[in-house]
């Protein structure tokens, strides 16, 4: 197995989702596009991958080949699937990326289902990452104590009406939790998507601000 370098990147399937404010934006090895999911070799689109669900790639020497599986896999889905570049220094072949083969044919076509069960499971685990990112955005960009507290006193209400309960506090430890993190492990490995307003970069910038207020909630509860 070896390790790419940013300068050795490999050519990856994608969903054509570009950014409206950025029409003509293309992913590039080294970039941190963290919007950009790729298929894997489950069949689902992630940012990353990880052993038995690694990302499927090229080499830049098989352009055409990973041009025709593109419009493959569009004709099969009934979306537009494009093909991007991306390397990373930690990325080894056989487990965060694997090159296609026939093998991985099947992949271009669709995932299988989950379970009834892990379906139910990631649907929740889904839901709470959404609407919990959202509530520690809106607290972060409070911009007064009164501000804040009618944030807070929303988030409340809010949750309250979605989940039977629930604070800014505990939004933040459930975000920083375990619960917190296997969330948004499933959604990096493309196991569930997100369906709200918030992009994937946007959920792993509020899961990183509800563990920097969980560590300062926890350090001045030891004060």
């Amino acid at each position: 197995m070896t390790a790419p370098t940013p300068a050795d990147p490999f050519l990856l399937l994608s969903l054509d989702e570009r950014p409206a404010a950025f029409p003509d934006a293309r992913p590039s090895a080294g970039s941190p596009c963290l919007d950009v999911r790729c298929l894997n070799a489950a069949g689902r689109w992630a940012v990353q991958g990880r052993p038995g669900a690694p990302l499927l790639v090229w080499h830049p020497t098989q352009d055409a080949a990973a041009r025709a599986a593109a419009v493959r896999s569009s004709e099969a889905r009934g979306r537009s699937v494009a093909v991007v570049t991306r390397g990373n220094a930690g990325w080894v072949e056989g487990r965060e990326v694997q090159v296609f083969t026939a093998t991985f044919e099947a992949a271009l076509r669709g995932c299988e289902a989950h379970s009834a069960g892990k379906t139910r499971r990631l649907g929740i685990e889904a839901e709470k990452l959404e609407a919990f990112s959202l509530v520690v955005r809106a607290a972060a960009a409070a911009t007064s104590q009164s501000a804040y507290a009618e944030i807070s006193r929303a988030a409340s209400k809010s949750l309250r009406a979605k989940f039977g309960g629930g604070s800014i506090a505990s939004t933040c430890a459930w975000l920083a939790g375990r619960a917190g993190r296997d969330a948004l492990d499933s959604l990096l490995t493309g196991e569930v998507e997100t369906t709200g307003p918030l992009s994937v970069h946007d959920v792993i910038d509020a899961v990183a601000l509800a563990r920097d207020i969980d560590n300062i909630q926890k350090t001045s509860r030891i004060d």
